[in-house]
């Protein structure tokens, strides 16, 4: 059966705790930049609610080592937060402890289901288990929900679906794409006037002022299965457009590899290292010259984006390396090759108001043209930089008003848990706790 484990400092800062949230999410220890980005607004949203709830994200033991690592590269984001490992195996691990016989803890507990593509067919029932496993925890209650930053595929919520029963029990729903909206409409009718379009989870740490370009081209190459339906296609494809922006730039031009997943099962790193060992001298022959790889996480955690931003153009498999390009005013071409990343690029085109000739393409001779366009200076890429400088601020004014909203649902959820807990339990544990609660959740209104 599966099961939670913790540090045994972290189950005593739960046993400690009078109200928690369950952070359920795309991050499962794994070294995404997106992932690893959407938890950490997630705990920082945890943070600024009043009354100082506890966050627990949920992630998985078998990625234990190298969550650990990011934890103390990045500690500053992450320190408040509490982190429970979901295991099909009840086989023990050297530094963890079951929770399966805990007892005690908060007396008020919620759900906040965060960021990403992770209800689909791919990853919904492990997160609807990993929801599952935080319920039995908090003394197998069925827990209020809050939920932002979605991005969703019907299935998962249909009636029957992973994550349908939870999403129907949600005090507030944001989603980051306007297939998502349409597919929680359709599928889960009772969340519809609680759901609206939001933005993604990553955002607070995606946006700084422009800085001026230089010539330099970011390339993020990920040949992973969820990516594409061919990925073996992709390099050859991605050199193949390098090729024509080389033959077009009006000057030399430096090729910064993007690494933005990187960890002992997927290494991008690995990925671009191949390619240009096998095609370098293809690149070098069309005018672009490879330069030290950019891990963008340190770039954004450390640096403000600033190596990122310096590009002209980005080339990228990526839908967090796209959304940080387009903040940034960097025009970007966005490979899609598949109905995952097709619904990645429509959210990304209806956000920023974008034609279908950059964002989410097949990555062929046909795309070239305007990859040039954005490329080259003139008044076609001055114009596309300036509205994607201005159409950036209205993607960060409805992302805070999503924010807001979403505070007041967490503020909500956790007055409601307390409110359902026996008179007995507010007498002995929690009736300060309760008034302070509803005090907040008013204030927030």
């Amino acid at each position: 059966m599966s099961s939670l484990w913790a540090s045994p400092t972290d189950r005593q800062r739960l046993a400690d705790t009078d109200s928690a949230l369950f952070l359920i999410g795309s991050y499962d220890g794994s070294g995404n930049y997106g992932d690893v980005l959407q938890l950490a607004t997630a705990i920082e949203t945890v943070n600024r609610l009043p009354g100082c709830p506890l966050p627990l994200a949920i992630v998985e033991r078998e990625t234990r080592g190298h969550h650990e690592e990011l934890m103390r590269r990045y500690a500053g984001s992450f320190q408040r937060a509490a982190f429970a490992f979901f295991s099909d195996s009840d086989e023990p691990m050297e530094g963890l402890v079951d929770l399966a016989t805990f007892q005690g803890g908060p007396t008020c507990a919620a759900l906040y289901f965060y960021g990403g593509g992770h209800l689909n067919s791919w990853w919904g029932a492990r997160k609807a288990a990993h929801a599952s496993a935080a319920e039995r925890l908090a003394g197998a209650q069925t827990l209020p929900v809050a939920a932002s930053g979605l991005q969703v595929d019907e299935p998962a919520i249909a009636p029957g679906g992973p994550a349908h029963e939870h999403l129907s029990r949600a005090a507030w729903i944001g989603v980051r794409d306007v297939n998502s909206l349409r597919y929680m409409r359709h599928q889960v009718p009772v969340a519809t006037d609680r759901t609206e379009l939001a933005g993604d989870d990553a955002l607070p740490f995606l946006c700084h002022e422009p800085t001026e370009s230089r010539p330099i081209v970011n390339l993020h190459v990920n040949n992973g299965s969820w990516v594409s339906d061919d990925p073996a296609a992709i390099n050859g494809k991605v050199v193949a457009l390098l090729r024509e922006l080389g033959g077009a730039a009006e000057e030399p031009l430096e090729l910064q590899p993007v690494i933005a997943y990187e960890d002992p099962r997927v290494s991008e790193r690995s990925v671009v290292t191949s390619l240009l060992e096998h095609q370098g001298e293809q690149l070098q022959d069309a005018g672009l010259t490879p330069i030290e790889p950019l891990d963008i996480l340190d770039d954004a955690f450390a640096n403000d984006l600033s190596r990122f931003r310096r590009a002209r153009l980005t080339v990228s498999c990526s839908y967090h390396v796209t959304l940080t390009s387009l903040l940034a005013g960097i025009p970007v071409v966005l490979l899609a090759q598949n109905d995952y990343y097709a619904q990645k690029a429509a959210g990304l085109r209806d956000l920023f108001d974008l034609g279908p000739t950059l964002v989410g393409v097949p990555g062929t001779a046909e795309d070239a043209p305007a990859a040039i366009e954005a490329l080259v200076e003139g008044p076609a890429r001055a114009e596309l930089v300036a509205h994607l400088r201005n159409r950036s601020q209205f993607v960060v004014e409805r992302f805070e008003r999503g924010r807001a909203a979403l505070s007041v649902a967490l503020a909500d959820s956790l007055a409601l848990a307390a409110e359902r807990e026996p008179v007995a339990v507010h007498a002995t544990r929690g009736l300060g706790l309760l008034n302070h609660l509803r005090a907040a959740r008013d204030m927030m209104r």
